[in-house]
């Protein structure tokens, strides 16, 4: 059944705008509307379940001072035969998201579901994940290491140099580094801090 859903998807098109030096990714739900109409015609349905998470802070604020919280979970995603559920596939994997609300678990299981569909099915979508740097930060999103505003954020070693440099950004690259402001800002506190010992 599964082998009849990758034949029936081989290829899903990266959707997400390129914006400010960002990585584009496949999304959740263009996966999901790729694989969705093979899924019922094979009779399979996906079972996501959480065999363990943590919800900590991160340490990055946003820009109206609210915490941004790091919920990590090991997933089991299950493709189960709806007509004989002991006949499944089940694949394990850790997943993590960031929110300064409630919503980081449910990313994470989006996150989790999304390339178990896509590492089981053999689905290919024209990312170059291997290629991405992090900063190994928490709160940083995957922006390449050299990009340039990215960067000039990271070198930024003041609040006020910091303010002055964002408001050179347009509401677009705000956007796309905020995480990375965030970070920044939490790094010059603790560099602060220190210094006052």
């Amino acid at each position: 059944r599964l082998n009849k859903v990758r034949e029936a998807v081989a290829y899903v098109q990266k959707d997400e705008k390129l914006v400010a030096g960002m990585y584009r990714a496949v999304k959740h739900d263009d996966v999901t509307a790729a694989v969705r109409k093979p899924f019922i015609e094979q009779g399979i349905i996906i079972v996501p379940k959480v065999l363990a998470s943590t919800m900590t802070d991160s340490t990055a604020k946003t820009g109206k001072g609210f915490t941004i919280w790091r919920y990590e979970a090991r997933f089991e995603i299950s493709f189960v035969n709806m007509d004989d559920p002991a006949d499944r596939v089940v694949v394990e994997l850790d997943a993590h998201a960031m929110d300064e609300g409630d919503k980081a678990p449910g990313k994470a299981v989006s996150y989790a579901t999304k390339y178990a569909m896509l590492k089981l099915l053999n689905i290919e979508t024209g990312e170059d994940e291997e290629s991405r740097v992090t900063s190994g930060k928490p709160g940083v999103p995957e922006i390449p290491a050299d990009d340039p505003i990215r960067k000039k954020i990271e070198e930024i070693a003041s609040f006020p140099a910091l303010q002055a440099y964002w408001k050179t950004l347009t509401t677009e690259q705000r956007k796309a580094y905020a995480q990375i402001k965030d970070a920044a800002k939490a790094a010059i506190a603790k560099a602060d801090e220190e210094a006052s010992k």
